[in-house]
């Protein structure tokens, strides 16, 4: 597909990874069923031959293969959560962690995406140094949801311990993965970094800067053991990285400048606070998904085919 732009083909990429099972081993083959709802995307990717698949404590994923532009990174996200208030909670938990640092870092990171990434590091190296024996091409690294999360970490990683060639990376629905310290000296050595985000989505605005906190704390009858997360956060100082592609509730994207975004984040907080009051969750998890159907697809592949209608 001629058409496909790269923000597109790594966010088919990132819907690819979701294939790959808790129970699949690492090696290189097509993580895909017979009967996989990610077929489309998958094809859309463009492997040249199979990708390679890297798992660790059937919890932590990665798809890495080549294409014609270079090698993709691609890391796998968390599931959605079933649409009850509890589960919803408790699925929000998952990405607030407190921060840590690391030899081969800046600042200090997310200590649960840190943590899979070592996982899942070796794997990878292995994975990229098949593909790639000369270290000449390009590499990409993306991923949705967590995977979102743990790719800045990873091409920070990657490049300062190994001397890898990221060229860029791109994130979809990522969540916040490290302290000022961390998301400065990123974005001076990535400064092509895209972080895409949808309308409705909570996980891009997680773990909560202090601005997000305090609307959070004013919901009423939250439960206990997130109002003590929410206290925790408060110390981490969590800032974005990358500069900002909203997809907006009509599924058209458009680039923000810094000072825009923090415009738009009230706007962003109020809209989906406003679903949590109600008690709309089943919005805020549709607006989470990277699969056909989504705006995430709509946005980032606007104008291509790979979704049927």
């Amino acid at each position: 597909m001629s058409n496909i732009s790269l923000p597109c083909q790594l966010l088919c990429a990132s819907a690819s990874a979701y294939a790959i099972t808790p129970t699949d081993p690492s090696g290189q083959y097509n993580p895909l069923g017979s009967d996989s709802p990610f077929q489309n995307q998958y094809d859309a990717v463009g492997f040249i031959g199979d990708p390679y698949i890297v798992t660790a404590d059937q919890i932590e994923a990665a798809l890495v293969g080549q294409t014609a532009n270079g090698i993709i990174v691609a890391f796998r996200g968390t599931l959605p959560p079933a649409m009850n208030w509890d589960s919803f909670f408790d699925w929000l938990q998952d990405f607030m962690a407190p921060t840590t640092s690391n030899v081969n870092l800046p600042g200090e990171v997310h200590e649960g995406f840190l943590f899979a990434l070592g996982l899942l590091r070796d794997g990878i190296m292995d994975a990229i140094r098949e593909l790639d024996p000369t270290d000449s091409l390009p590499i990409y690294i993306t991923g949705h949801s967590k995977g979102g999360g743990i790719a800045p970490i990873a091409a920070m990683y990657f490049k300062n311990a190994y001397s890898l060639n990221i060229t860029q990376t791109i994130t979809f629905a990522g969540p916040n993965c490290g302290n000022t310290d961390f998301a400065n000296t990123y974005n001076e050595t990535f400064p092509n970094h895209v972080r895409y985000e949808n309308y409705l989505d909570i996980v891009p605005l997680l773990p909560p800067d202090s601005e997000f906190i305090a609307l959070l704390e004013a919901i009423p009858d939250l439960p206990t053991s997130f109002v003590n997360k929410l206290n925790d956060m408060k110390a981490y100082d969590y800032q974005p990285v990358g500069s900002l592609m909203y997809i907006d509730s009509s599924a058209v994207a458009k680039p923000y400048s810094t000072w825009e975004a923090d415009l738009l984040l009230p706007v962003r907080m109020a809209e989906i606070t406003e679903k949590i009051v109600t008690f709309d969750l089943s919005a805020i998890g549709d607006a989470h998904h990277a699969s056909c159907g989504h705006r995430y697809m709509q946005g980032t592949c606007s104008g291509t085919t790979i979704c049927p209608v």
